[in-house]
């Protein structure tokens, strides 16, 4: 079903007005998040929340962002994606306190580095880029389907990457063991990236169905996302894991990289904002630049694995979060 969705003009200037809508962009202070935030904010939302774990960084993002819209209209919180109870608690307080959410925009993530493990002994690709931000969603979830049931629609988006196609053939989703081998730096983030992809689909799935203990809905809308090659910051870790070589091919390869704020957010916006996803009923599926529903690889497609990465990831958040 490649390029099913005709999307191939999307442009940041086709977002629509989002008056009175609230959004929440994980990685929100740098990089294509910070990106996502400005252009959201030139469209007139009621708030934006930015979560990350540096107030440092979002002060400076904050201030930034005043030359883009009312930044008075940002609100940083604090969470280190890297400590589940942390999330938990974050999680938790932002479903009490934010009644209305339109948009959850799941964009922090670790890229291409070396392994380590986070507070609760799991790979940091993996907790960061999937299981962290999918206790988030799940614990706003009855915030984000009330949202869809009063103002007609609502949406997640997970930024994924196009390098989950590179994901190793091994991967089974099946065991803590498996999610803490070290199986390179490259791996690691492509093997996250392909976890992002069956999620949605595993999610969507459960919201049309039921199984999540709400009502069946289908008017959430969930999609995965590939920004392409963008210059952030995260090619830093690429130059740490790999040494010489890596800053070798991150310099050779940066010119040609896109821009984080114009070019790299389109299809994060588009999943976000479009008024072609309920219109053509974009659900569960794999978008990339401009804003073209496209194919993701077969072991994405593979709903068998997605659901022992579901049970898994049940299982490892029962566990931690104790």
């Amino acid at each position: 079903m490649t390029s099913l969705f005709s999307s191939s003009s999307w442009a940041l200037s086709k977002i629509p007005d989002l008056s009175r809508k609230v959004f929440l962009v994980t990685g929100g202070s740098a990089g294509i998040g910070f990106g996502i935030v400005t252009q959201l904010l030139k469209n007139n939302p009621a708030k934006i929340l930015i979560l990350s774990e540096k107030e440092h960084h979002a002060d400076l993002a904050i201030d930034e962002l005043q030359k883009y819209g009312d930044a008075s209209r940002v609100e940083w919180v604090k969470c280190n994606l890297q400590d589940l109870k942390e999330v938990d608690r974050v999680a938790k307080g932002l479903k009490e306190k934010e009644k209305r959410l339109d948009c959850l925009v799941s964009n922090a993530g670790i890229g291409v580095g070396v392994y380590n493990l986070s507070r609760d002994g799991i790979d940091t690709h993996f907790q960061v880029n999937l299981l962290s931000q999918m206790h988030l969603i799940l614990t706003l979830l009855p915030n984000i389907i009330e949202t869809a049931k009063e103002n007609a629609e609502a949406r997640i988006v997970l930024q994924s990457s196009d390098l989950h196609r590179m994901a190793p053939s091994s991967v089974k989703f099946a065991s803590l063991d498996e999610i803490n081998t070290d199986i390179g730096p490259a791996y690691l983030y492509n093997r996250s990236k392909l976890a992002q992809i069956l999620f949605v689909r595993a999610l969507v799935r459960r919201l049309q169905d039921g199984s999540l203990g709400t009502c069946q809905t289908s008017n959430v809308y969930a999609n995965a996302t590939h920004p392409g090659a963008v210059s952030t910051k995260q090619q830093e870790q690429a130059e740490e894991a790999y040494g010489v070589a890596g800053k070798i091919a991150v310099a050779a390869a940066r010119p040609f990289m896109k821009d984080p704020i114009t070019d790299g957010p389109l299809p994060a916006l588009f999943a976000a904002t479009s008024p072609d996803v309920p219109k053509e009923n974009i659900n569960g599926q794999y978008i990339v630049p401009p804003g073209k529903v496209t194919d993701p690889s077969s072991q994405a497609q593979d709903d068998e694995m997605g659901e022992r990465l579901w049970s898994l990831s049940e299982q490892l958040l029962k566990e931690k979060l104790q």
